[in-house]
């Protein structure tokens, strides 16, 4: 998903699998893993098959395309950001039949990157009011927006820190970030990657974990010393080092590997 979004958003080229491979040997994944990987997105709804010949290419579907945008905007536009106005609370429940698993599966994650936690089964909570259009008007393309509620709210109790411990896990995700300092802020980090390509898209993917659990909470409401900042700075510093040479080495790879009808 990290190659998609760096390198697939605008055009969609349809990538072969010998791509995909080449791609991701670049931070040591096998060959097998990569094919696997490839067929579950594609069973999924994320990557779809396109054949020449005996050759088989994929692109991302509009599912992920949608899926790698907000992706692209939390990494690389608005990450950090405190909610507002304060006090204020987005609160969004929902009960998904089995049959709408996939829809599930996508609202959870997308949910996450919206820097919401879930608060207990079915309820996900998010600090500041949200714009939830786009999320409801997904839902209603797929039928079900009939068994979702969306609402702005105030707590009425007073112990908001202990709401906020019960939906995240605020030192542990605290030592998540410490450890991203200790495995990036060194000399030469990502030593398992071969290249910049390599490092580029292990950096993206591994400060995207951090920010998929990371609720967007006011300062007041945060531990002192939050190290979030400091990462931010790191990710930024080290992704403009690494992308003009990962840029140049991805396009040799499309170049190779793309489908040309």
């Amino acid at each position: 998903m990290t190659m998609l979004g760096r390198y697939c958003i605008e055009e969609n080229p349809a990538i072969s699998t010998a791509g995909y491979i080449d791609a991701l040997d670049r931070i040591g994944v096998s060959a097998h893993a990569t094919r696997l990987t490839v067929s579950r997105m594609t069973e999924r709804g994320l990557l779809e098959r396109l054949r020449e010949g005996r050759a088989a290419y994929f692109r991302a579907t509009d599912v992920a395309l949608r899926v790698v945008r907000v992706q692209d905007q939390r990494t690389f536009h608005g990450a950090g950001e405190s909610a507002n106005p304060e006090g204020a609370w987005t609160i969004l429940c929902f009960s998904l039949p089995e049959s709408h698993r996939k829809e599930r599966h996508l609202l959870r994650r997308r949910l996450a990157w919206e820097g919401f936690g879930l608060l207990r089964d079915g309820v996900w909570i998010a600090p500041g009011e949200h714009d939830l259009g786009d999320i409801l008007e997904q839902l209603s393309q797929a039928g079900v927006d009939q068994n979702v509620e969306a609402f702005t709210a105030y707590p009425k109790l007073g112990d908001v820190h202990g709401m906020i411990s019960r939906t995240w896990e605020l030192e542990e995700l605290s030592e998540r970030y410490e450890s991203f300092l200790r495995d990036w802020d060194v000399p030469a980090p990502a030593p398992q990657a071969a290249d910049a390509l390599g490092r580029d898209l292990l950096l993206i993917s591994t400060w995207r974990q951090l920010l998929r659990e990371t609720p967007r909470l006011p300062d007041a409401h945060l531990p002192d010393g939050w190290p979030a900042a400091r990462c931010l700075d790191l990710f930024r510093t080290l992704h403009a080092e690494y992308h003009p040479e990962a840029d140049r080495l991805f396009a040799g790879i499309l170049e190779e590997n793309r489908l040309r009808s």
